[in-house]
């Protein structure tokens, strides 16, 4: 009995990681939103970027989620450079990490 309660969880989380998938998206920052402590979320969205797997949209754009906490306030510091100077950034997603609403956070951010 213990094997297949063994087997069975094994088999549960290897079926759930095989559906993710990461993404890497290159733009211009189009939109940085930043909501107050009762949301106490901070998202973004690259010009051009329409879909990201099972990544969460907001008016045709992927929504990309900055997490609560010091990376991503760095992370937001840099997003906001990079649009100020109208730099390109690269973003890597996990379609697999989202928050409540179905949008990914960020795995990795690069201004380019």
């Amino acid at each position: 009995m213990r094997h297949i309660l063994i087997s069975w969880l094994l088999l549960l989380l290897l079926g759930t990681e095989a559906n993710a998938a990461t993404y890497t998206i290159s733009g211009q920052v189009a939109l940085l939103r930043s909501h107050d402590a009762a949301l106490g979320l901070d998202w973004f969205s690259l010009a051009g970027a329409s879909s990201a797997g099972a990544c969460g949209t907001y008016g045709g754009a992927v929504v990309m989620r900055l997490r609560d906490d010091a990376r991503g306030q760095r992370q937001f510091s840099m997003l906001l450079a990079a649009k100020m100077s109208g730099t390109a950034v690269q973003v890597t997603l996990d379609d697999s990490v989202v928050d409540g609403y179905g949008h990914c956070y960020v795995r990795y951010l690069d201004v380019i």
